[in-house]
Parts: C-alpha cells; structure tokens; sequence
C-alpha cells in the first residue's frame, strides 16, 4: 500500500512540466514498486510513469466508477 506522501509523489511525476531537481525515499520506493522509472545522466534524472503507475493513477481517478 503506498503511503500519502508517495501518492503525493506519483502525481507530482505525472504532473512534472520540467525535470524534478530532488529525488527522496518516496520516489525511490515508487521506482522498488515498478511505477517510475528514472534515467540518471551525470547529476540531471528524469523521472516518468511506468505502464503500472498510469494504470493504478487511472484507477484512482475512476473512484465511485461501476466497471
């Protein structure tokens, strides 16, 4: 189960116009959980969603849908 703050982080990689300069333990256990993926090129990382992160913000997002 992910905790708020790695939720919070999920979005915030979604959402991200511009390369995110700071990388914590939320991210890094998005990344253990397989719903990012970084590329680290000398210092810069970019951050973006993996097949299962856009699924599980989807089903977020479907709350209260009937399937």
């Amino acid at each position: 189960m992910l905790s708020h703050h790695e939720l919070a982080a999920l979005m915030l990689v979604r959402d991200a116009q511009t390369p995110l300069q700071t990388l914590d333990s939320d991210f890094l256990a998005l990344q253990r959980y397989e719903l990012i993926e970084m590329d680290k090129r000398g210092s810069d990382v970019s951050l973006r969603l993996t097949t299962r992160g856009h699924e599980l913000l989807r089903r977020l997002g479907r709350d209260g849908d009937v399937e």
